[in-house]
């Protein structure tokens, strides 16, 4: 009986995760591991950053400061249990231990070239989705400006295409956490998710791309629902726009320290945010196996 039972709730397991085993591929995952701990990370003329699937050339400073996003030991590690997992180290501008504060001088920006794996123009459809964690030290209150964005070239003002973090833009006073899209960050497009903590935060975007004029959308998620089958419930939608962009780009201006990390990129939403279902099939099947051999 205790055989069949076992033998019962491996098909029921099997049969729930099998019409997800060929739809989620993850096309690019950066862990910010073989980097050197402890520099910034456009170090690239002494120290090439290292080969990641969707990125191409260096980490490079750009716009404001002298401080830019550095390498420091350790990942950032989200609650979730079915989250995906974190590996390597994190990137982020530290906190000014002279003055409590990220002030203009020690802020930075930089961003890295997307191929074309990742990069969108006018003619891209399709859906892709883009995750990553983060955490905001909140040392000294209000952020200026505390982003991951998507940019088309390497100005970081003036081509942004998509803003996730912090900002005092507009409508939002850099207490929450919010987006923009092409440039409305803090206002027109831009979106309040919830309140800023230092708390280590999943942000999940799915773009819906298509070659009509106007008829791109954005949707983000702040700290998802996990373990279901396609998207969340919630999320925050933009509709109506158009999406171009070649570029990532990390910034830190005037406020609190910042951390990034786990950075995907994948075709659904269980492609950045869980394990694969055929990684959790073999491993369901392990245990499994390992309780029937101890019932026997």
């Amino acid at each position: 009986m205790n055989s069949q039972k076992t033998t019962r709730a491996a098909l029921v397991l099997a049969a729930l995760l099998t019409p997800s085993l060929t739809q989620a591929a993850t096309l690019s995952h950066e862990s910010f591991s073989g980097y050197t701990a402890g520099v910034q990370i456009d170090e690239g003329a002494n120290l090439p950053s290292p080969a990641v699937a969707g990125y191409t050339g260096n980490w490079t400073g750009t716009n404001f400061g002298t401080q830019q996003p550095s390498i420091t030991t350790g990942s950032l590690t989200y609650s979730d249990p079915l989250y995906l997992g974190s590996s390597g180290d994190k990137v982020g501008v530290p906190n000014n231990t002279a003055g409590g504060e990220t002030a203009a001088g020690n802020s930075g920006r930089v961003y890295r070239t997307l191929d074309s794996t990742l990069t969108v123009n006018g003619t891209t459809t399709g859906t892709i989705y883009m995750s990553f964690l983060f955490q905001s030290g909140q040392e000294t209150g209000l952020t200026t400006y505390q982003t991951l964005h998507l940019n088309q070239g390497t100005n970081g003002d003036a081509n942004r295409t998509f803003d996730l973090g912090i900002t005092t833009n507009g409508a939002l006073d850099g207490n929450e956490y919010g987006f923009g899209v092409n440039g409305n960050y803090g206002t027109g497009t831009s979106q309040e998710l919830g309140a800023a903590n230092a708390t280590i935060h999943l942000f999940v975007v799915k773009f819906d791309l298509s070659a009509a004029a106007g008829s791109d959308s954005v949707t983000v998620w702040l700290d998802p629902t996990l373990g279901g089958v396609g998207d969340p419930t919630g999320g925050v939608t933009v509709t109506g726009q158009d999406l171009v962009w070649n570029t990532l780009m990390l910034s830190d201006y005037d406020g609190n320290s910042a951390s990034w990390d786990e950075i995907r990129w994948g075709t659904d939403f269980e492609a950045v945010t869980v394990p694969e279902p055929a990684s959790a099939l073999l491993g369901s099947f392990g245990v499994l196996a390992l309780l029937r051999r101890r019932r026997k």
